[in-house]
């Protein structure tokens, strides 16, 4: 017999505990020590302390652990599979899986086991439930929570009211398996083809991040063939119109290809994609042939602040082309000089409701900076910046998650802002002297020295459309920079996009991005981009492409100060929503009221609250169920007191993919993990016969299912207290004490 506490403390506590009870009751009795002879003090002592000790034990709980024998229930709980993929064709031929379950259940299994066990059929799908009789299943079920019905059931029969559980099923599940699974031994049935069916599938459709590269984006798409190698036409379409059709060669055997396409979304409008696969001949189901991904209208702009060391040709062409940006909000400062007082001056250009924090330079509160998603400081020597000011701006990279851009070959000179504290966050190191490599001079003889590495490739800041009558890479053909500073070594973690070479040849860094904290830095090494714009034909935009591209990259990921993170959700499936509440000055705020309002494609709109979670201040979370594909819209609105504190919108496409038909082929593995780690087993239709005897030892055994059994929920605990204290109070009135 096995006995515990469901509360055990530590060895130390044990002793400390045995400790503290020795002491109240000599400290019960320290006035009548002298009173009563040794013997009557130490009985009343000891009693007293056995009292104490019963009490003590009876709060730990002791339990004690036993097996669940067959003689706590006769119900056996048949649970059938009762979603949408039951629908598909079975092994045997045109019947579907549904009808194939039926048969089993009226034609094998009670035959087999109601002479000996009580018979309890369930539907399950997302939910289980109790159904009449298998006529009553339908095969029209959201999705499969296998885990979720086996954790139900082992719950029910925890209370004696089944010993076995018998699951007919094709083992495709919509939802993770849990890694505990419970005690009630489940024997699994399989239904459906295995592994010599034949379908197409298009499986994890995504695109590139469309907020950091505004005219180009790039679907992606996985398609899978269960089957022979083959050829396929797989189909792109933009809001249901056909847009590229290509040939895909299909490797076969369930490999993956993917495949890219090259996509230019509406600017001011949502746009969805499709990647469709024609289907095969003799395919098992034609449903999982397509894949969706949204691209959601843009947002509001990004608002961004420009400090600029000195007046240069660099301002003007820079703030020109962001001015342009519909996802930008661009103010600038530039330092002009200092007045007849000595004070420093300073142009500055921007939204009228933020300018005024500006008229003396930099901001000089962390409110004030906190509002903006990313800072680019051009051309500016480590005097510009107090250090307060390179305080907060560490802080703003770091804790706020904003974005900070170096750029200029006079930021990273001696005196240069690269060699202050904000350096902990750049990507490359500052270099001593900083000297200033005259790039130029060794660019005209040489060509274009800029060589994008294989990081950068693949970067969005460095996606440059070539046009249709260039060759090569677009970087080859940009006019030569008038400079280039030289940094020191390349800061763990840091990513390389592009290098330039030095006069003598050697390679530097030009382009280097950093993750820092919560946000992103970015450095740009080079001196007069400018000259791109000027020696490039009008109709070639890289000049404005890069520099959109990198400000939107480091300012993308600032969140503001009511954020909600939500992936795309499947229908019939629960995800979970997450919305952080910060201050002005990003401070987590745990005491707001949150309301999430969705809006669903009919026009119909709901409410739900999110909670705050105990575990992180300021992050509050919600479930969402969508049943109706299309488009949802999420309006999050949070208060303190009546007092907003900020709103925030997010639209996600629900249905875009159906896990419900990942792979349709019937999933033994899945089957065989769940029923094995239950203490039951797998078995083929045709293997049933011994299904009474397997039942029957799996849950006589020992380690088919341990209950717990309290060991003081009876009367003689309280008999053995009163006992106790009822001694003691006896001898004390005996022996003259009250």
């Amino acid at each position: 017999m096995d006995i515990r506490f469901a509360y055990a403390p530590p060895a130390w506590a044990w002793a400390l505990g045995g400790f503290a009870i020795l002491l109240l009751a000599v400290a019960a009795y320290r006035h009548a020590r002298g009173r009563l002879s040794p013997p009557r003090w130490a009985l009343l002592v000891a009693l007293r302390a056995l009292a104490l000790v019963v009490v003590a034990l009876i709060l730990l709980r002791p339990v004690r652990m036993e097996p669940a024998t067959a003689a706590t229930g006769r119900a056996v709980a048949i649970v059938v599979d009762d979603s949408r993929s039951m629908q598909l064709p079975d092994a045997q031929g045109v019947e579907s899986r549904l009808q194939r379950a039926r048969q089993l259940v009226g034609g094998r299994l009670r035959p087999l086991l109601q002479g000996d066990f009580d018979l309890r059929v369930f539907a399950m799908s997302d939910t289980i439930r109790e159904v009449p009789s298998e006529d009553a299943l339908t095969g029209n079920g959201r999705g499969s929570d296998l885990g979720g019905a086996v954790t139900a059931m082992t719950e029910r029969a925890a209370a004696g009211e089944f010993v076995g559980m018998v699951l007919i099923s094709d083992g495709a599940t919509s939802t993770p398996l849990p890694a505990a699974l419970g005690t009630l031994p489940v024997f699994a049935i399989g239904v459906g083809v295995s592994g010599t069916a034949v379908d197409r599938e298009v499986r994890d459709v995504s695109v590139s991040d469309v907020s950091v590269v505004d005219s180009l984006a790039e679907v992606t798409a996985h398609l899978v063939s269960h089957g022979a190698r083959d050829v396929a036409d797989v189909r792109l379409l933009e809001n249901g119109r056909p847009i590229e059709v290509r040939q895909v060669r299909l490797p076969g055997n369930s490999q993956p290809v993917r495949e890219r396409f090259r996509v230019a979304p509406a600017r001011t409008a949502a746009t969805v994609y499709t990647v469709e696969i024609t289907e095969a001949s003799g395919e098992l189901t034609p449903v999982n042939n397509r894949g969706t991904v949204f691209v959601p209208a843009p947002g509001r702009p990004h608002p961004i602040l420009i400090l600029e060391g000195a007046p240069g040709f660099e301002h003007s062409f820079l703030t020109r082309t962001l001015k342009n940006d519909t996802g930008l909000d661009v103010d600038v400062i530039v330092r002009k000089g200092r007045s007849d007082r000595g004070e420093p001056t300073f142009y500055v250009q921007g939204a009228a409701s933020r300018t005024a924090a500006l008229v003396n330079g930099f901001p000089r509160t962390r409110e004030e900076l906190f509002r903006y998603a990313a800072v680019v400081l051009g051309n500016v020597e480590a005097d510009v910046l107090s250090r307060d000011q390179i305080a907060m701006l560490l802080a703003f990279v770091e804790q706020r998650g904003g974005g900070l851009a170096i750029i200029g070959a006079r930021s990273f000179g001696e005196r240069g802002v690269i060699g202050t504290d904000l350096g902990r966050v750049l990507g490359v190191e500052a270099r001593g002297a900083g000297a200033i490599n005259a790039a130029a001079a060794a660019s005209s003889r040489q060509g274009t020295r800029i060589d994008v590495t294989g990081i950068g490739q693949q970067h969005p800041v460095m996606q440059l459309d070539p046009g249709p009558e260039a060759s090569g890479s677009p970087w080859s053909s940009l006019p030569s920079l008038a400079a280039a500073a030289a940094v020191g070594r390349t800061r763990p973690g840091a990513e390389i996009l592009a290098m330039v070479s030095g006069p003598a040849g050697e390679p530097q860094p030009l382009v280097a991005v950093q993750r820092a904290g919560r946000g992103r830095t970015l450095v740009f090494t080079g001196e007069g981009a400018w000259r791109w714009r000027m020696g490039l034909p009008s109709t070639n935009l890289a000049y404005e492409t890069f520099w959109r591209q990198a400000l939107r990259w480091i300012a993308v990921q600032a969140p503001p100060p009511v954020a909600v993170e939500l992936d795309p959700p499947a229908l019939g499936v629960t995800v979970p929503v997450s919305v952080r509440v910060v201050s002005p000055t990003f401070e987590p705020i745990s005491d707001a009221g949150v309301q999430v309002r969705v809006e669903e494609p009919g026009g119909t709109s709901r409410t739900i609250t999110a909670a705050l979670d105990p575990a992180e201040p300021g992050l509050y979370r919600a479930s969402l169920l969508t049943l109706a594909p299309g488009v949802h819209r999420l309006d999050v609105d949070a208060t303190r007191a009546g007092t907003s504190l900020g709103r925030t919108s997010l639209q996600v496409f629900a249905g875009g993919s159906d896990p419900e038909f990942i792979d349709p082929r019937r999933n033994d593995a899945v089957l065989r993990r769940l029923a094995e780690s239950t203490g039951g087993a797998l078995l083929r239709a045709d293997g049933l016969d011994g299904l009474p005897q397997r039942i029957r030892t799996a849950a006589a055994s020992p380690t088919a299912r341990l209950v717990e059994r309290d060991v003081w929920h009876n009367g003689w605990s309280f008999v053995i207290i009163c006992a106790l204290l009822g001694t003691e109070w006896a001898l004390r009135r005996r022996w003259g004490l009250r």
